[in-house]
């Protein structure tokens, strides 16, 4: 019997980091503080878990180009906020507004998108603007 509850113990420690990494906070791997714009063309995307994911090639001034990957919310949030997983399409060009990677790679917490056409979608279980500035208002 104590071996089993020494086993039991023994597993739940080494399993315990795989669960922590598995629910992460966006701040540990992203600047919250700090918001940049990324504009390329999607290869793909995906509404699914853990995040929504948009791959694009984005292309630099001097015309040397780097894939990107955008992160969104859970496909859970995102499909309680009207996302159909049709919006974006491979070919189109799209800007991305969102926090940078901690480790300086060419990811991006994505908040929000705009699409071709001009229109904005938040990335997050976020609300809009106006809404947003309601509820700075009210904590002050």
């Amino acid at each position: 019997m104590k071996h089993l509850l020494l086993g039991l113990t023994i597993g739940a420690a080494l399993a315990l980091p795989a669960i922590s990494r598995a629910h992460h906070s966006a701040a540990v791997l992203y600047l919250l503080d700090q918001q940049i714009t990324v504009e390329g063309t999607v290869k793909s995307f995906t509404l699914g878990n853990p995040h929504a994911r948009i791959f694009m090639i984005v292309t630099a001034a001097d015309g040397t180009s780097t894939e990107w990957m955008a992160e969104g919310g859970s496909r859970t949030i995102m499909l309680r906020s009207g996302w159909t997983g049709e919006e974006v399409k491979p070919g189109d060009a799209i800007k991305i507004i969102g926090n940078p990677s901690r480790d300086g790679s060419n990811v991006i917490h994505w908040q929000r998108l705009v699409l071709p056409d001009g229109q904005e979608l938040w990335g997050e279980d976020v609300p809009d603007e106006a809404t947003l500035e309601e509820l700075r208002q009210r904590r002050r």
